[in-house]
């Protein structure tokens, strides 16, 4: 009697199946990890909350360096600070920036009634931003 090896074929599709599956989760909760995007809804500012706002150059390596100490120390501001951000490539972060009378990589404070209560550039490290935002925002 002679044992036919026949290729189990159901066993290769499961296997398929299972890869793609674990392949979609491992995406899903890498999705999860990545930092929330930056509203560039500038007409809510002075609408009740006090608002920070990058305004943003993506070719510039200060702006990068900015939007990651934001997403570092964002969540220990939020909801009570609104966070934005205008990339001066738009014609409305463009036309933002000029009416505030700023360059790119540079966040402006804005209290609660929409004045504006300062303005950070240089700031190179979380300890800096956090005193930065403490300070301007203390009063509410």
């Amino acid at each position: 009697m002679r044992i036919m090896n026949r290729p189990q074929s159901g066993s290769a599709l499961r296997s398929g199946l299972i890869t793609v599956g674990v392949i979609c989760i491992l995406l899903a909760l890498a999705a999860t990890l990545l930092p929330r995007g930056f509203s560039d809804d500038v007409t809510r500012i002075g609408q009740g909350s006090s608002t920070v706002v990058l305004v943003h150059n993506k070719e510039a390596v200060l702006s990068q360096e900015l939007m990651t100490l934001l997403n570092r120390v964002r969540s220990d501001y939020e909801p009570d600070v609104l966070f934005l951000a205008v990339d001066v490539a738009t014609p409305n972060g463009k036309t933002f920036a000029q009416a505030q009378g700023v360059n790119d990589s540079v966040i402006l404070l804005f209290g609660p009634d929409g004045t504006r209560r300062g303005i950070i550039g240089a700031v190179r490290d979380e300890s800096s931003l956090r005193a930065a935002l403490n300070a301007a925002f203390a009063a509410n």
